[in-house]
């Protein structure tokens, strides 16, 4: 069983979660100089299964904050915008060659693929959840099974919103071909519009953390314009002096909608899309780009410097509707509200179930404090490999982050939920 090892300033986040994972299978000596923690692994040391498990985690750790929050913010209609004008780059075909079908992804939907996401990261930094997942994977055939067909889900899913976001961000160039600029600093360089790109992904933040059920009702990726101008962003024009009043921003609004919606294929327009009161990234640049070039005072407006200062302040307009909750972690509250989400009868069953799991995480909190407090000789008869997951059970309930993605794994498969019930019934032998 591994601990964690002391931090090094010099890793970034990913890197060292991937030195924990290895860590766990490839335990080094301290007197063995010429031990690597993170060489390749030794097909002889680890078993298939085990080594299967550490390379579906390692899959997770490559996917980029950013990743993980197109989840929410982006929209299937730009899947395949990149590959049919550039033939040779991203291009998504079946067998037949026909160009990848886009899949409807929901609001409510990319809150969940979300929050899995970013509870496997946080489940790979703990070392003691970690090694409770691979027993897990390992020892239990209907989890290990239930774990390969989430994961090829999941894995399917973050390709496509990949795919999705270089499409959006292609088309906004084009549209805005006039703010084709490279932003520089000590770090990195960006482009004006994925740093726009990122200012739009924090708007969508903001919307889903609204009140009101109706947030997560709709298509992933978009913002119903009542939203938009409840945060204030027809405010923030009009103190700019881009547009004079909200009726002349709606109107522009709807025409730029209308127009984009012309312009995309008569296959994309089969889906029941919401046309006219809501809008996606590159409808949002559109409209930013509209304003700043027919404003009274263009030129002074339309250099980098200005725009930058502009998407700062919608921004910062948005935020400041939810300070209350600025410490803490975003995808946690969505996962939070996305329970409540839904119909009623199925927003009954998410409680029912979410109320389940919420016990079995009170009851291993209780457990821990009585094993800590008290003898625990008992335990050491116990078989090892339960020993460690009832550990991971006890670091795991304390992580925001892994308990959200856990229940809503616990609430949407039926598998793994009857997998969860049988680990409480094992775990609850060890400690009784």
């Amino acid at each position: 069983y591994a601990t964690r090892s002391s931090p090094n300033s010099s890793l970034s986040t990913q890197e060292e979660a991937r030195q924990l994972i290895e860590e766990n299978a490839l335990p080094c000596d301290e007197h063995d100089e010429d031990c690597n923690p993170l060489s390749p692994y030794d097909a002889e040391t680890v078993a298939p299964i085990e080594s299967e498990f550490y390379s579906l985690m390692a899959t997770f750790l490559t996917y980029s904050p950013t990743d993980i929050q197109s989840m929410t913010s982006t929209s299937h209609r730009y899947l395949n915008y990149k590959s049919k004008r550039h033939q040779s780059l991203y291009k998504e075909t079946g067998e037949n060659g026909r160009t990848k079908q886009p899949r409807l992804r929901s609001k409510e939907e990319g809150i969940r693929y979300r929050t899995l996401y970013s509870g496997v990261q946080a489940a790979s930094m703990e070392p003691a959840v970690l090694r409770s997942f691979t027993v897990l994977f390992e020892d239990y055939l209907p989890i290990r099974l239930a774990g390969r067909r989430i994961y090829n889900r999941l894995n399917n899913v973050m390709e496509e919103v990949r795919l999705e976001r270089i499409g959006e961000i292609e088309r906004a160039r084009e549209v805005c071909s006039g703010w084709d600029w490279i932003m520089k600093d000590d770090r990195e360089e960006q482009h004006f519009i994925e740093h726009a790109r990122c200012v739009w992904d924090t708007l969508m933040d903001e919307v889903l953390l609204l009140d009101g059920e109706e947030t997560h009702i709709g298509e992933s990726g978009l913002i119903p314009v009542h939203y938009l101008l409840h945060m204030g962003f027809d405010q923030v024009l009009m103190q700019n002096q881009l547009v004079t009043d909200r009726a002349k921003l709606e109107f522009i609004t709807k025409q730029i909608i209308y127009e984009e919606g012309s312009n995309r294929d008569a296959e994309s327009d089969r889906f029941e899309l919401e046309r006219f009161d809501s809008i996606s990234f590159v409808e949002f640049m559109r409209l930013l780009y509209h304003f700043t070039l027919t404003s009274s005072d263009s030129q002074s407006r339309n250099d980098m410097e200005s725009l930058i200062e502009l998407l700062q302040k919608i921004k910062e307009t948005a935020m400041s509707a939810r300070r209350k909750h600025e410490a803490q972690d975003t995808s946690t509250l969505l996962a939070a509200a996305a329970i409540h989400s839904g119909g009623s009868n199925a927003c009954k069953k998410r409680r029912k179930h979410s109320d389940q799991f919420d016990h079995y995480c009170s009851t291993f909190s209780v457990w821990e404090s009585k094993l800590m407090s008290g003898d625990d000789a008992r335990l050491a008869k116990q078989p090892p490999r339960r020993l460690e997951i009832l550990r991971g059970c006890f670091e795991g309930a304390k992580n925001e982050s892994i308990v959200a993605a856990l229940k809503i794994v616990y609430m949407d498969y039926t598998a793994l939920r009857l997998g969860g019930d049988l680990i409480f019934k094992l775990m609850s032998k060890l400690v009784r």
